[in-house]
């Protein structure tokens, strides 16, 4: 067994990340198809772009599931505002040549 298996490290969320796919799954299903690149590597980047800018809150059990959920929720304007920035700003610099 190795490390990660033993302290069953797997376990571990970020309980931010649910919020912030959602929130750009929203986001680009809102924007037409032919107005921004939807292209896997464009929307990773879009994600991992808007998880940079957020403080992760990190949970291993039930009780702080509950707990951090509760406070992300109180960030969800922050969110917003933060996946829009993403996707602008990647839209307009995407990592590949615009076809």
């Amino acid at each position: 067994m190795n490390f990660e298996e033993i302290y069953s490290l797997n376990e571990i969320k970020n309980e931010v990340e649910e919020v912030v796919f959602q929130e750009l799954e929203k986001k680009l299903n809102a924007i037409s198809d032919e107005d921004i690149c939807k292209c896997k590597d464009c929307v990773r980047d879009m994600a991992c772009y808007a998880l940079n800018q957020i403080r992760p809150r990190y949970t291993v059990s039930l009780l702080g599931s509950l707990y951090t959920r509760a406070e992300t929720d109180t960030l969800i304007n922050d969110i917003q505002d933060i996946v829009g920035k993403a996707i602008e700003k990647i839209s307009q610099n995407p990592l590949h040549n615009k076809s």
